[in-house]
């Protein structure tokens, strides 16, 4: 993009109403937390079908915010299991369950 095109851009946004410009907050806001700031590929149709139902229930007044889409994974996403020594743990539990 051009120095002059984002000017444009940043210009066209004083015609946004409030309500378009938190939708578009949401939006950049949602896309720098799913690329950390760096550049991503293009949101998938599942994903952008989850953003415009979101859009939807935010319009509605159901929902406050729109979630952006999980491409990062989490941290319980980075889960690894602690090794312990002797019988396996569920194991331990069931035989002492009976």
């Amino acid at each position: 993009m051009t120095h002059g095109q984002f000017h444009q851009i940043l210009g066209s946004i004083d015609e946004l109403s409030p309500e378009q410009m938190q939708q578009l907050r949401h939006e950049l806001d949602c896309r720098l937390a799913v690329t950390g700031g760096q550049v991503h590929s293009p949101l998938t149709e599942a994903e952008l079908a989850d953003q415009e139902a979101q859009r939807r229930l935010l319009a509605a007044g159901i929902i406050s915010e729109i979630k952006p889409s999980r491409r990062v994974p989490s941290e319980t996403d980075q889960f690894a299991p602690i090794a312990i020594q002797g019988e396996p743990l569920s194991e331990t539990i069931i035989r002492e369950r009976r």
